[in-house]
């Protein structure tokens, strides 16, 4: 199956990893990339949206990093809070 991508969920995509930090961008661009189609595919779709770029950030990206994700999300208005379960 093709997966192609909502222009949203592409350019809030191209948006973080231009944010992050040079070290991190090549790495995180291919996990998330790859793990956002690979959501898409689970929910037998064939485009990716934007719910699937959310969790691909959050399941890619090391615990350690998850509150600068939210931070690096925030300060480019992109709102996760639908799209994520906060641990407690």
């Amino acid at each position: 199956m093709e997966i192609k991508w909502e222009p949203c969920a592409r350019e809030k995509f191209n948006k973080v990893i231009s944010s992050l930090p040079q070290f991190h961008r090549t790495i995180a661009e291919k996990l998330v990339y790859q793990k956002a189609e690979d959501l898409a595919k689970k929910r037998d779709s064939s485009l990716v949206e934007e719910v699937d770029l959310i969790q691909a950030f959050f399941q890619e990206v090391p615990p350690a990093f998850k509150t600068m994700m939210e931070r690096l999300l925030n300060h480019l208005n992109i709102d996760y809070s639908g799209y994520i379960k906060e641990e407690k």
